[in-house]
């Protein structure tokens, strides 16, 4: 940071801040570098290692509505606010009302653990307001690991998987077709996955395009 000259950092807990590095905003006001995180990662205070704030949508939005005072542009984010919340309206009511809503679980990595998202992550809004039952949700968390005997007895309809290398996607597909206690989960038996890049799944600007992508495959398989 110090080589790059930078005036101001914003990231995640954990997915760009992070003890493990030394790269935290304490360390970078003590450089006098000012910086900002994400308000999906931070510690909700439920354990020591939860985190999740606010719902990831309500947390995109008040970002947003941060950034653009920190950087003089709040007509420019209250517009792109204005913006994201047309597209998801839009995309929920894209949803069929007598439209059964199928079990999904969202699937990043791990093959002895399942890594995946509880309550707090963009995922969950992703699949709820897509329409769907996101089966972790009622994890008072973000990311976080979870066991296959969970994943077994959720029974998921549907799969969404995290896509970013490696594994590739189709690995992880592949690992989750050849994993034998997972062989009678609907999600597997109908091969019904959806793979969503990972800028989709965490807080950011993409979440409303990701909800109508989720809703549009979950119509079109329901339908069919």
């Amino acid at each position: 940071m110090l080589q790059a000259g930078a005036d101001f950092v914003y990231a995640g807990w954990n997915y760009g801040f992070g003890e493990n590095t030394g790269l935290t905003p304490q360390h970078l006001a003590e450089l006098g570098i000012p910086s900002y995180v994400l308000s999906e990662s931070c510690r909700n205070g439920i354990g020591d290692r939860s985190r999740g704030t606010m719902p990831a949508l309500e947390a995109l939005y008040t970002d947003l509505r941060n950034l653009g005072r920190i950087f003089g542009v709040s007509a420019r984010a209250e517009q792109l606010v204005a913006e994201y919340q047309g597209a998801v309206r839009e995309a929920e009511a894209s949803v069929p009302k007598d439209r059964p809503r199928p079990k999904v679980f969202l699937y990043d990595s791990g093959t002895d653990k399942p890594f995946t998202a509880g309550w707090f992550a963009a995922s969950h809004e992703v699949i709820t307001r897509a329409g769907g039952d996101d089966v972790m949700g009622d994890l008072q968390d973000s990311w976080t690991t979870v066991t296959w005997e969970a994943v077994v007895k959720a029974n998921p309809d549907v799969i969404v998987i995290n896509d970013y290398d490696p594994p590739t996607a189709a690995q992880k597909q592949s690992f989750l077709e050849s994993y034998p206690p997972l062989a009678q989960v609907p999600a597997i038996k109908n091969k019904r996955f959806l793979a969503l890049p990972y800028a989709a799944l965490v807080e950011g600007p993409r979440n409303p395009a990701a909800i109508r992508t989720v809703a549009d495959y979950l119509n079109r398989t329901s339908a069919g």
